[in-house]
C-alpha cells in the first residue's frame, strides 16, 4: 500500500509540475540555484521529451508555491518556442524576428540577432513581415540549431557569439 501511495504522489507531482509551464521554471529555478549547470538541449529537455529536469531536487509539489519571480526580458513579440538552455544561457527566437542568447541567472542580454539580416531571407508577411522562428533552438556542442519559418530552412549559429556558420534550405522553391 506504501508503494502505490508513493507511486501516486510521484505521478501527481510530476503532472503538477508539467503544468506550471517552462518559462516559470527558467525564471524562479536558476535564481534559486546560482551555481546550477542546468541543461535543456532541445524541446522537451532530451530526445524523448520527458520536460524534465534530469537531477532537480529543489522544485517540488510542496515547494514549488515559494518560487518568486527574479527577473524579466523583454523580448519586443510573443515567444512561441521552448526555450534552449546550457552553460547558463538562455537561447529562443522571437517573433520579432530575433534570436536570442540571454544570462539564465540575471536576464542580462548576451547578444541578439536579426534573423533577416543574419540569413538574407524575406519575411513572408502571412503572419509578421520580419524572418522568424517557432521552433525549439537545439544545442549541438557549441553551434545552435534554429529552424526558420517561412521557406524551411535551417540554420546553425555559434552559442557565444550568435554570428552565422551554415544555413541549409530544405526545401527547393
Amino acid at each position: 500500500m506504501v508503494n502505490i501511495a508513493a507511486e501516486m504522489a510521484y505521478l501527481e507531482t510530476k503532472k503538477y509540475l508539467s503544468t506550471i509551464g517552462f518559462l516559470v521554471i527558467v525564471l524562479c529555478l536558476f535564481p534559486a540555484i546560482d551555481d546550477a549547470t542546468a541543461v535543456w538541449l532541445n524541446h522537451g529537455a532530451d530526445i524523448s521529451n520527458t520536460r524534465s529536469a534530469k537531477g532537480e531536487v529543489l522544485i517540488n509539489r510542496l515547494t514549488v508555491k515559494n518560487l518568486r519571480l527574479k527577473w524579466t526580458f523583454f523580448a519586443g513579440k510573443d515567444i512561441s518556442a521552448t526555450p534552449a538552455i546550457a552553460n547558463g544561457v538562455v537561447y529562443f527566437p522571437s517573433w520579432n524576428g530575433f534570436l536570442y542568447a540571454v544570462n539564465a541567472f540575471n536576464g542580462a542580454l548576451i547578444w541578439k540577432q536579426n534573423l533577416s539580416q543574419l540569413t538574407g531571407l524575406n519575411g513572408t508577411g502571412i503572419v509578421v513581415n520580419v524572418t522568424v522562428s517557432r521552433s525549439t533552438p537545439t544545442i549541438a556542442d557549441d553551434l545552435l540549431l534554429v529552424g526558420i519559418y517561412g521557406p524551411a530552412v535551417v540554420i546553425a549559429v555559434a552559442r557565444a557569439s550568435g554570428r552565422l556558420v551554415w544555413s541549409t534550405q530544405l526545401d527547393p522553391l
